[in-house]
């Protein structure tokens, strides 16, 4: 009789752990019924399916994988990745999307919008009436690497402008959403204050 071992190896695409068994193991040949159910679980989540009684079709030597096998191989193991977090981000922004309608209604906001915590106008909107009092410079001038005199002072007047309105947002939060450091958000905080 032969002993009862198996290998287990992480599926390519799924990421879902596959169970090889070995040669003259496949199904009818003394496999017990968990063994039968965890081999047509893995078939059906698309892992490699089990060898039902056919000795040719388990591997007979573990050989490594060709580079080429293992880059595709990987290649899918990431985009499954990908589209799993980008899942997972869809359904926060929905759960949180959820939360503040609660949070909204039990508020007692009105339909008007009068209610308090959801009163705040975006940061968008802040900026592009800052921006109005100077032409030709745009969000994407603002939150951008140059640091051309031109652009200083508006991107400056842009954060002090959000940051006095929206005291809900931290300096971190601002410098994430100006693509700077928290302290180039507060120096252009002081800056604006210096001048008043």
């Amino acid at each position: 009789m032969q002993p009862e071992t198996r290998h287990s190896t992480m599926g390519p695409a799924t990421g879902l752990e596959t169970t090889i068994w070995p040669k003259g193991l496949g199904a009818g040949n003394g496999v017990s019924d968990a063994r039968k159910s965890d081999g047509e679980a893995n078939a059906r989540l698309g892992a490699v399916p089990m060898a039902r009684g056919l000795e040719a079709d388990v591997p007979e030597s573990d050989a490594p994988l060709a580079p080429e096998d293992l880059l595709t191989a990987l290649s899918a193991h990431v985009k499954a990745q990908r589209l799993r977090v980008l899942q997972l981000e869809l359904a926060l922004a929905d759960a949180e999307a959820r939360i503040l309608s609660q949070a909204h209604l039990l508020c007692g906001a009105g339909a008007d919008g009068e209610g308090g915590l959801f009163s705040r106008r975006p940061v968008r909107e802040i900026v592009n009436e800052v921006l109005l009092a100077y032409p030709g410079i745009g969000w994407a001038d603002v939150i951008g690497v140059r640091r051309e005199r031109r652009l200083v002072e508006p991107r400056h007047r842009c954060m002090a402008a959000v940051y006095d309105e929206r005291e809900d947002l931290s300096l971190p939060a601002l410098g994430r959403i100006f693509r700077r450091d928290h302290s180039s958000v507060l120096h252009a905080v002081n800056k604006g204050r210096a001048k008043r």
